[in-house]
């Protein structure tokens, strides 16, 4: 089979999902506000964004992305560990460190280049790494990186985890071995048992915790601190990982660990790190930045999650299957992809931006309609969305009443699909 052939199936399902019009993604956004996009002639009211405190538009934020072009210029003309480490990267490090509850951290160019770099220098061969099987792509491919064995578990099943931790240890006695989660889960909006995972630790004080809090940063936790101190365990998490490319309106991400030596050798072993270029000064003064507002203005954080249980609960008076949750990520069930691609589209030719999640990034035929809420959607937004999606709702009819009960939501997927649960 030649390349063209193998790529020629897959190329013909897109062209002819454009063909007919149900094609959701790479929508080329001319103009954005935040809360109110345009696509093309289109303007929408936007609720698919991870951009969960709506910083992206702050003034404060943007121009100290503007002041820092003036001292870095537009690039770092290197990677870190040449050229390209700047004073601006370790004072980053330092404020997300406390402001994470750790005491080192390290920036990379992206979050997915930090569970890439991270992991697979941790780790090798003789080790075994615990995950979730809704864990990120980012995640499984750090683990495929270390060729540590890679032992999954049912989403947020603590007994099971607890199980397969038992019989870890017990056949690597000498291997290191890591239990890997996220905080706020991408798809579903489920929040890890980080309390229960952590108490694993007390039985078997040789585990250690490795948390991808990428959704959680700055949503969960007094101040935005994250899931862990959400969860009051923060202290009993060796790494924290987290990006900016949601709450922190920017790009990037970090590592952040009390351990020292970990840290050194994470800096000068990690290949991601190492090998790609340092972060612009302009995103991490954008960081920088949006810390300090998350200090001063802790009330965003506030409106956020009452924006969240107001639209929730507007959901449920519509009548759809809605999962219980704290974070701004409430997905609409479907079920079939097709009807996911249509509804979007409809919602899209509505003036709502929300776009379907489907196989393989949710198990298959239990497709999503993903929507996230921002801290700076105003009631004007809400009401208009839930009213587009209550008259949507009953035409497609995919509420609870409409569906049987026996239809899956986002239920656990096998790990023969481990790449795809991972996916986001």
């Amino acid at each position: 089979m030649t390349l063209k052939e193998r790529c020629y199936p897959f190329a013909h399902m897109i062209r002819t999902g454009k063909e007919e019009g149900i094609y959701p993604y790479f929508r080329p956004v001319t103009r954005t506000w935040g809360p109110e996009v345009d696509v093309g002639d289109r303007h929408l009211i936007m609720v698919g964004s991870n951009d969960y405190l709506g910083l992206t538009h702050d003034p404060r934020v943007r121009e100290a992305a503007i002041r820092s072009l003036s001292s870095y210029g537009t690039g770092p003309g290197g990677s870190r560990f040449l050229c390209g480490n700047m004073a601006l990267h370790e004072v980053l490090e330092d404020r997300l460190a406390a402001f994470v509850g750790k005491k080192r951290a390290i920036v990379h160019t992206t979050g997915f280049s930090v569970n890439l770099g991270a992991i697979g220098c941790l780790l090798n061969s003789d080790d075994v790494i615990l995950c979730d099987r809704e864990d990120h792509y980012s995640i499984f491919e750090g683990c495929r990186s270390s060729r540590a064995k890679i032992v999954p578990f049912p989403h947020n099943d603590v007994e099971a985890a607890s199980r397969k931790l038992a019989h870890a240890v017990q056949k690597h006695p000498d291997g290191v071995v890591i239990l890997i989660t996220e905080g706020v889960f991408s798809m579903s909006g489920d929040v890890a048992p980080l309390a229960d995972f952590a108490r694993l630790k007390k039985k078997y004080p040789n585990l250690w915790m490795y948390l991808d809090d990428a959704h959680g940063l700055g949503v969960m936790g007094p101040g935005g601190k994250g899931t862990a101190a959400h969860c009051g365990v923060t202290s009993q998490i060796d790494f924290i990982m987290g990006t900016f490319s949601k709450a922190l309106a920017s790009i990037g991400g970090f590592i952040a660990s009390d351990d020292d030596d970990i840290i050194e050798y994470m800096k000068h072993n990690s290949k991601t790190l190492i090998f790609s270029a340092a972060l612009p000064a302009s995103n991490v003064a954008t960081v920088l930045a949006c810390l300090d507002v998350l200090e001063e203005e802790p009330e965003r954080i506030q409106r956020l999650r009452d924006i969240t249980r107001q639209v929730r609960e507007g959901y449920r008076r519509i009548g759809l299957a809605v999962r219980e949750s704290e974070t701004p990520i409430i997905p609409i069930r479907i079920g079939p992809e097709e009807k996911a691609y249509v509804f979007a589209q409809e919602l899209f030719e509505n003036g709502v931006f929300a776009l379907p999640a489907v196989f393989p990034a949710v198990p298959k035929g239990q497709a999503v309609i993903r929507t996230a809420y921002m801290s700076t959607h105003e009631q004007r937004h809400i009401d208009y969305v839930l009213e587009t999606v209550d008259r949507l709702a009953r035409k497609h009819r995919i509420r609870s009443v409409d569906l049987p009960e026996s239809e899956a939501f986002l239920e656990p997927c096998d790990f023969a699909a481990a790449k795809s649960c991972g996916a986001q």
